[in-house]
């Protein structure tokens, strides 16, 4: 792993815990997913005497779409008021000089099974997706999110484009450097200084994302982590779809 991913990783606390339940509800005509699980490696390759990184992974995440997306087509599918449940497994692939890079996967939609319990896990829609990922923000820049533009079908209609912003937790009163007083939250979200209110439940940790504006570009304000955002006490990342 190279030093600038190492530092990447150590600044921003990537979680990557099983989630015990569906934390939230779906953005109007999109979806909101969180990463469960991630199994990554680094594949280094030569060709023409110049060796390349890149960041290989694969990921389980689950969450929220809104009725009438190409994840949740119609009402009688949802499992709430706040839409379908939805689980991914994705596969991506970055370099780790550029940031840019692909992902593909498959989506199944859900709802209550043979334990009115737990989640929900019988599968009534099944789809794929593919796409382009530019997380040169996280990679080159180490601001913490990236974003991914992709088509998505389903058994249920044609193939759809989507966007999607990838919002990688971090803890706003980390220092940007040693001995330099300023925090990753100054650094990032001066529009909303207050830290979390929930900072000392998560041991003092100020746990934030990034908000964006109606570009996908970062407003100079912070989303406070809230407790359905963790899992076993460490933060997820958040990806938010839009169709």
């Amino acid at each position: 792993m190279s030093s600038k991913t190492t530092r990447l990783a150590a600044i921003l606390g990537l979680a990557t815990l099983a989630l015990t339940g569906v934390p939230a509800a779906a953005r109007a005509g999109g979806a909101t997913l969180y990463e469960l699980t991630e199994n990554m490696k680094i594949v280094t390759s030569s060709r023409d005497g110049r060796t390349t990184n890149r960041r290989a992974a694969m990921s389980a995440l689950t969450g929220v779409a809104a009725v009438n997306t190409p994840l949740c087509p119609d009402a009688s599918l949802a499992s709430g008021p706040a839409g379908c449940a939805v689980n991914v497994t994705g596969l991506d692939n970055v370099s780790l000089v550029t940031g840019l890079g692909t992902l593909a996967g498959t989506f199944t939609t859900v709802v209550q099974g043979d334990n009115p319990v737990d989640g929900p896990e019988a599968v009534v829609l099944t789809g794929s997706f593919t796409g382009r990922m530019d997380f040169s923000p996280a990679i080159v820049r180490q601001i913490p999110y990236g974003s991914v533009s992709g088509r998505v079908a389903s058994g249920r209609g044609k193939d759809t484009p989507f966007t999607g912003v990838f919002r990688l937790p971090f803890a706003g009163n980390v220092e940007v450097a040693p001995g330099l007083k300023v925090t990753l939250r100054q650094l990032f979200c001066p529009a909303s200084p207050a830290p979390n209110p929930l900072a000392p439940m998560y041991g003092g940790h100020d746990l934030a994302y990034l908000d964006f504006d109606a570009n996908g570009q970062p407003n100079g304000q912070c989303l406070d982590i809230q407790p359905t955002e963790l899992s076993l006490g460490a933060p997820l990342v958040r990806f938010d779809v839009k169709f």
